[in-house]
């Protein structure tokens, strides 16, 4: 391609060998189709064992608009997208989950959201073809994180979504964070919208997705929570609440040393003594956590977590060129 697509299709697939050739074969007339002028498609390999990177690879040596990302081992899903992001080329980036049980030939709909002026519209599966469990679930997450802060919508985790090249690129990604996406943006003051699309049941391979990643979910809200709250300083939480515990702390044992020195006793104070002890401890604990973690994350900072294999991607842009 001479000049950059105007969007950039990111698609993390993990051990989605017998859907693969479906994948490839929906996508490119989708957006073929689409009023999107140019486009490219990155397939993001999150380090299948069955050989799907292989087939993929082959399907794209025709077609220069679409490329394969191999991660060195399986990441996840977020450091796939986070790879693909940085990999991509469009001024506007959408994904879209490797099972199709989303509509690429939908991609229209989102794009008329996105020119209205919207930062980033995510797909709204009103009608879910999954089973009970999966759409309770889905139901308890939105409404928490609604009550969390973020915005009103029916469906932020649907993986079908349209963003500004920009946002994606800020945006925390790895491990469960990429589920939070529309929170994140809304806090940043993004416009974050969502339009209905259609939804079917998935045709091949399994979800690697379980009931059990609920926890970790609720683990990865409270830390982006802590982040946004901190502005961006991941140790800041524990500082605020180690000055909030060592100030009193101080002051109690403060007190109690001087009525040891004026009146030769603190008399019958020892709980005190040790509620004031227990305070000053807490506190320079967390204080002492605060500082690690701020030098964690500094030396962290705009590091992605995920690491692609060069060797075959850059193998598999030679085969293209021949």
């Amino acid at each position: 391609m001479s000049e950059p697509p105007y969007l950039s299709m990111v698609v993390p697939i993990r051990d989605e060998r017998e859907g693969s050739e479906i994948l490839f074969s929906r996508l490119v007339p989708a957006l073929e189709a689409s009023s999107v002028p140019s486009f490219e498609i990155l397939f993001v390999d999150d380090g299948s064992t069955d050989q799907t990177a292989d087939l993929l690879e082959e399907l794209c040596g025709a077609d220069e608009r679409c490329r394969v990302i191999r991660l060195r081992r399986a990441f996840g899903k977020g450091d796939a997208l986070g790879a693909g992001f940085d990999e991509a080329l469009g001024s506007v980036i959408a994904t879209i989950d490797a099972d199709l049980q989303e509509n690429p030939e939908e991609i229209d709909r989102l794009l008329r959201v996105y020119e209205d002026g919207t930062d980033l519209v995510i797909g709204w599966r009103n009608q879910r073809r999954d089973g009970l469990g999966r759409r309770i679930s889905s139901a308890l997450f939105n409404t928490v994180v609604r009550w969390a802060g973020g915005p009103p919508l029916h469906d932020g985790n649907c993986g079908f979504k349209l963003m500004r090249k920009e946002l994606a690129r800020e945006l925390p990604l790895s491990g469960g964070r990429f589920r939070f996406m529309h929170l994140v943006a809304a806090h940043w003051g993004y416009r974050v919208g969502e339009v209905q699309v259609s939804h079917r049941k998935r045709q091949t391979g399994h979800s690697h997705f379980g009931p059990l990643r609920a926890i970790p979910a609720l683990l990865d809200l409270v830390a982006i929570l802590a982040l946004l709250k901190g502005r961006g300083r991941p140790g800041f939480f524990f500082l605020k609440w180690g000055f909030v515990l060592s100030i009193p702390g101080s002051g109690v044992l403060a007190f109690l040393a001087f009525l040891r020195f004026t009146e030769g006793t603190i008399g019958f104070r020892y709980p005190l003594l040790a509620f004031g002890s227990l305070l000053l401890l807490g506190g320079i604990q967390l204080l002492l956590a605060g500082v690690l973690v701020e030098w964690l994350g500094s030396r962290e900072r705009g590091r992605p977590s995920y690491r692609i294999d060069r060797h075959r991607h850059e193998m598999g842009a030679r085969e293209r060129d021949r």
